[in-house]
C-alpha cells in the first residue's frame, strides 16, 4: 500500500536535485520551467475525472480537495470528516497532488532567471518552492493516513504564495508593469479566498470547497499565464534581433 507513496517521495527528491543541478543551464531549464507551469492548467481536468469516479456523494463546492485523495472508504475516515468518502481514483489524485507540487517548485527555480536578481525575487522563489513542497506533501501523506502531518504539511501552501506574489509584483513593476498588475490582482484573489476560507462573515455561508479551489486555482492560473508571457517575451526578443 505504501509503495506508491515511497515512489512519490523519491520522485520529489530526484526532481529537486535535477532542478538544482540544472539551475545554471538557463536555456535548457527555461523550457522545462515554462512547460511545468503551463501544465498546471491540467490540474482541474484530472480532478474532474477523479470526482466523476467517486462512489460516495462528493460536493466540490463544500468538500476539500484532500477528500479525493483519501485511501479508504467510509465515514470518519479522518478528523473533521464525519461524512462518507469513497474515492476509487485516490491514487491518481495523490499522484496529481505530488506532481503538481513538483512542477510548481521546478518552475519556480527554473524561471527565477527572468526576474530581476535581487533579495525580493530570491525570497519569492524560495516561498514558491515551499508552496510546491507543501502541496507535494498533501499527496505523499493522505489525510486518512496521517491527518496531523497532512495538515501541517499543507498549511504553508495556503499562505506563502501571498508574500511571494507581493514581492514579485514589487520587483517587476518597472520592467514588466502589465505582468506586475496581473500578479497583484492574483494576490488579491488568493488572499481574499484564504480570509473567507478561515473566517466566514456573519450570516453568510461561503462554500469551503470552492474557496479552497479559488485559493489554489488563482495561483495555478497566474503561473500558467506568467509562463506564457515570459515565453512569448523570449520569442519576441529573438525575432527582433
Amino acid at each position: 500500500m505504501y509503495t506508491p507513496y515511497i515512489l512519490m517521495t523519491l520522485l520529489t527528491i530526484i526532481a529537486f536535485l535535477i532542478v538544482l543541478l540544472l539551475r545554471n543551464q538557463h536555456k535548457i531549464i527555461a523550457g522545462i520551467g515554462f512547460v511545468s507551469w503551463i501544465s498546471l492548467s491540467l490540474y482541474f481536468v484530472i480532478e474532474y475525472i477523479v470526482i466523476q469516479a467517486t462512489t460516495a456523494s462528493y460536493n466540490f463546492l463544500e468538500q476539500p480537495m484532500s477528500d479525493l485523495g483519501v485511501t479508504s472508504c467510509g465515514t470518519n475516515t479522518y478528523s473533521l470528516a464525519p461524512y462518507e468518502i469513497c474515492s476509487p481514483y485516490h491514487l491518481l489524485m495523490n499522484w496529481t497532488f505530488t506532481v503538481t507540487g513538483i512542477v510548481i517548485f521546478f518552475g519556480a527555480i527554473a524561471l527565477h532567471q527572468f526576474w530581476p536578481d535581487n533579495k525580493k525575487t530570491r525570497i519569492a522563489t524560495l516561498l514558491l518552492v515551499i508552496f510546491g513542497l507543501s502541496y507535494n506533501i498533501s499527496g505523499i501523506i493522505p489525510a486518512d493516513i496521517n491527518f496531523l502531518w497532512h495538515t501541517f504539511g499543507s498549511i504553508p501552501g495556503m499562505i506563502v504564495q501571498i508574500p511571494a506574489l507581493i514581492l514579485i509584483s514589487i520587483a517587476i513593476r518597472k520592467v514588466k508593469p502589465k505582468l506586475a498588475i496581473f500578479t497583484f490582482i492574483s494576490t488579491i484573489v488568493t488572499t481574499c479566498s484564504l480570509i473567507f476560507l478561515f473566517y466566514q462573515p456573519p450570516f453568510i455561508s461561503l462554500p469551503g470547497g470552492l474557496l479552497q479551489r479559488i485559493l489554489y486555482g488563482s495561483i495555478y492560473f497566474w503561473m500558467a499565464i506568467t509562463a506564457v508571457v515570459l515565453w512569448r517575451n523570449i520569442n519576441f526578443e529573438r525575432s527582433g534581433r
